[in-house]
Order: structure tokens, then C-alpha cells, then sequence
């Protein structure tokens, strides 16, 4: 299991590495104005993916390590339906093109919106492939598959685009025939565990459907916590810089994140086995590893956020370029978000692979709906950027410490 979490961290930070690294040479052909769109594209494709993927990434790392047969052939079919589903989205993004390009300050009208629906549709797909490979647990393939999907399809195409939008359209265009490559290879590698009297072994379409779309308001809450003040700022200060300064905070948070985040795709699939084939699984030592996991992580993302906050400025100043200084404070108040947020991420595989009830999708809405409530609150108050981060931690705060809650007490019988 270290060697799979080794391998799939080191894939997660070459593509945040390959994110910073985009940072840098958009904000320098594109200067303020082509960032700001950039930042805006990111967290459009980072909210609306968990609604065109319905919860069945999270399910195929759920389910498919239960299936004895077939997983093959529900990956194709899970893949096939996102496609559906993402090409609709899309559609109906384009139609609304003006409307939308209006409400987000975008210059470009329709043709701004399809750059960004068509990365949706890539990004969607490949991330669906990945969790496909990851629930059959061909770790290598699938962090093959994010290293050049996320990471190196970008790099690729960027010469080739003389403009951001050119860009974004290229990317989604390259990681979808990735997205088509990976989910052709998933191979079923080992045999499921022996079920529990009473229950079905092999998941199917349905079955994926149906437990994304009880998670399905959570799965939007999450992605929506980082990119939510980017929204706030953009539409309170239309055209101006500070949307992209909190942008490219909320991008820094996701670096340390990620150290915890990849937890999930490791661990989910292994917790998932160990816990269908025996419901009382989780005692003695593994019962303590996991409860104890959360405030590890909350220790280590704290020693990262406070390098984060002394660094800030020269952090700054390396990616964006010295008219970008103003976005260093920005950065230095988000970083103590990332500690609860860290807590969350280590509690997170726990919850998914013992819960059947949707607890973390009400605790991710419920703290989102904290986080819009203060955000506007705050600006009545402070400027809209510093009343966006701070409501970001606030939330975040409230859903790390309630998630460790959740795990201790599921870990002593209060699981459903």
C-alpha cells in the first residue's frame, strides 16, 4: 500500500507541478485579464465535473472491488454514460453561452463558454478512466493515465493555442482520446471478496448511479468550498484582477491537499474489500490507525501551511511576476484553510467505505451553505476577496473537525 500511495502522490504533484508551471506561462501570454479567464475555466470545469460525473468516479472505487466478474465491462458502460451525460451538459452550456459569459464577466461570449464546456468533457472522461483503473486496482495504468491527461496533454498543447481559449479546447480534446485509451485497458485483476449473506457481489450501472446520486450534492459542495470565493470575487468585482488572485490561493490549498487527498484512491478500494468481506473489520489496530489518521494529517499540513504562509510572497512573485504582489496576503490567509481541510481528506476514505447513508454529502452541503452565508456577509464588511478566503477557512474548519467526529464515532458501531 505505501509503494501505491507513493506512486499515486508522485503522479497527483506532477500535474499540480504541471498546474503551477501553467500558472506561470498563461498569466505571461494572457497577462491579467487572460489569468482571470483561466482561474474562472478552472473552477467552472472543477464545480459542474461532479455534476456530469453523478458520483460514479466514487463509486467505481467503491464497488468495483467487490465485483467478481464484469469490470471490464461496467467500466465501458460508466464511461459511456458520462460521455452522455457531459456532452449534454455542454450543449446546454453553449445555448446559454451569452448568458453565462455574461454572469462571470467573460469578454469572450459563447465561444469563452465551449472552450471551457469541452474541457469539462475531457476532464470528466479521463477522470472517470482513472477511477475505473484505480478500482481494479491497476495503480500503475491509472496514475499513468492522470500523469498524461492532467499533466502532460497541457504542456503538449499549449504551444498550439495562440489564445487561452485555443487552450482550454485543445485540452479537453487530448485528455478525452487519453480518457478512451485507459478505460479500453481496465482489466479485472483479482477475485472479489466472499459477500455477506443478504447482499448483491457484483455492482452494475444502476448501482453506481444510484449511490452517486445520493452523493451527488456533496460531491458538487466540495470542488464548489475551493472555487466558490473565485465566483464571489469575479461577480463582485467584474474584469478585476482579485478573482484571480483568490484563484490561484485556492490552487495552493489544493497543492497541500493533494498530500491527503490521494489517501482516498489508495485506501477507498482496500477499505471497501476489507470491509464487505467482514463488517467487523474495523477494530484493534486498524480501527486505531484510522482514527488517529486525521490529526496526523492536520499536524503535517500544518508544518506545509505555515511554509505556504512565510513563502508567500516569493511564491508569488516566481509563478506570477511582480504585478501580481497583492495576491501574496490572499495566499497567506487561505493557507490555514488547508489544515482542517487535510483532517477532512484523512477521515474522507473511512466515512465512503463504511457509510451507506450519504453523511458526508449533508456535511459538505451543509458547510458550503456556511461558506455562502459568510462570504456575503463578510463583504458587507470587509473587501470582497479577504471576506471571501476567510469564509473558505471558516467552512473548511467546521467540516474537518466535524468529518474526524464522524469517523470515531462510525468506528464504534454507529455506522449505516
Amino acid at each position: 500500500m505505501r509503494r501505491d500511495y507513493a506512486a499515486t502522490l508522485l503522479s497527483q504533484w506532477f500535474v499540480l507541478g504541471i498546474g503551477l508551471f501553467l500558472f506561470y506561462v498563461v498569466a505571461r501570454r494572457g497577462g491579467v485579464a487572460g489569468f482571470a479567464y483561466y482561474q474562472i475555466a478552472r473552477g467552472v470545469v472543477s464545480s459542474f465535473q461532479p455534476l456530469a460525473m453523478i458520483g460514479m468516479g466514487q463509486g467505481l472505487h467503491r464497488f468495483l472491488p467487490r465485483a467478481s466478474v464484469g469490470s471490464e465491462r461496467l467500466a465501458l458502460q460508466a464511461f459511456l454514460a458520462q460521455a452522455g451525460v457531459a456532452i449534454g451538459l455542454t450543449l446546454i452550456g453553449i445555448a446559454f453561452g451569452p448568458q453565462f459569459s455574461s454572469l462571470l464577466g467573460l469578454p469572450g461570449g459563447t465561444g469563452a463558454v465551449a472552450a471551457i464546456m469541452i474541457m469539462l468533457v475531457g476532464n470528466c472522461l479521463c477522470a472517470m478512466a482513472v477511477a475505473a483503473l484505480r478500482g481494479t486496482h491497476q495503480i500503475a495504468r491509472a496514475n499513468t493515465i492522470a500523469a498524461v491527461g492532467f499533466g502532460l496533454i497541457p504542456v503538449l498543447v499549449f504551444p498550439l493555442a495562440d489564445r487561452v481559449d485555443d487552450f482550454l479546447l485543445l485540452q479537453g480534446c487530448g485528455m478525452t482520446l487519453v480518457a478512451a485509451w485507459g478505460t479500453l485497458t481496465v482489466r479485472h485483476r483479482s477475485p472479489a471478496p466472499p459477500a455477506p449473506a443478504g447482499s448483491l457481489s457484483d455492482p452494475t450501472l444502476r448501482t453506481l448511479i444510484g449511490y452517486g446520486i445520493r452523493r451527488l450534492p456533496g460531491d458538487m459542495a466540495l470542488p464548489a468550498l475551493f472555487t466558490y470565493p473565485t465566483f464571489a470575487v469575479a461577480v463582485a468585482l467584474p474584469g478585476g484582477p482579485e478573482a484571480g488572485y483568490v484563484g490561484f490561493a485556492s490552487s495552493a490549498v489544493t497543492l497541500i491537499c493533494s498530500l491527503f487527498g490521494t489517501l482516498t484512491p489508495v485506501l477507498l478500494p482496500r477499505l471497501s474489500r476489507l470491509f464487505h468481506a467482514d463488517p467487523s473489520a474495523g477494530g484493534g489496530d486498524t480501527s486505531r490507525m484510522l482514527v488517529r489518521l486525521p490529526m496526523y494529517a492536520a499536524v503535517l499540513a500544518a508544518v506545509a501551511a505555515g511554509v505556504l504562509y512565510v513563502f508567500a510572497p516569493a511564491l508569488v512573485a516566481g509563478f506570477l511576476g511582480p504585478e501580481f504582489s497583492a495576491a501574496a496576503e490572499v495566499v497567506r490567509i487561505s493557507a490555514v484553510a488547508a489544515i482542517p481541510l487535510a483532517m477532512f481528506y484523512a477521515a474522507r476514505p473511512t466515512l465512503d467505505a463504511l457509510l451507506d447513508r450519504p453523511a458526508i454529502s449533508r456535511l459538505l452541503l451543509g458547510c458550503f451553505v456556511v461558506q455562502v452565508v459568510l462570504t456575503h456577509a463578510g463583504q458587507l464588511v470587509l473587501p470582497a476577496s479577504t471576506a471571501a478566503v476567510l469564509a473558505f477557512c471558516l467552512a473548511a474548519t467546521v467540516l474537518g473537525f466535524r468529518a474526524e467526529r464522524l469517523v470515531v464515532v462510525s468506528l464504534r458501531g454507529g455506522r449505516s
